[in-house]
């Protein structure tokens, strides 16, 4: 189970990159567009289910 959480924590990872990354590469403006609102949620969806991931291990861990 361990490794399953462990190739699970991967994919949130990649997703938050690939968000961050777009978001980095639109040029700023004063109004937030939908685009920046979509790319910043999805950074923060990727962030948050990584540190689950992350706390469910380290939960694991201690209970060894």
């Amino acid at each position: 189970m361990k490794d399953k959480l462990r190739r699970g924590l991967i994919m949130p990872i990649l997703v938050a990159i690939l968000a961050m990354g777009a978001f980095l590469r639109i040029p700023g403006s004063e109004n937030v567009r939908a685009v920046q609102m979509l790319s910043l949620i999805g950074v923060g969806m990727g962030l948050g289910v990584a540190l689950a991931h992350i706390k469910i291990l380290l939960g694991m861990k201690s209970d060894q």
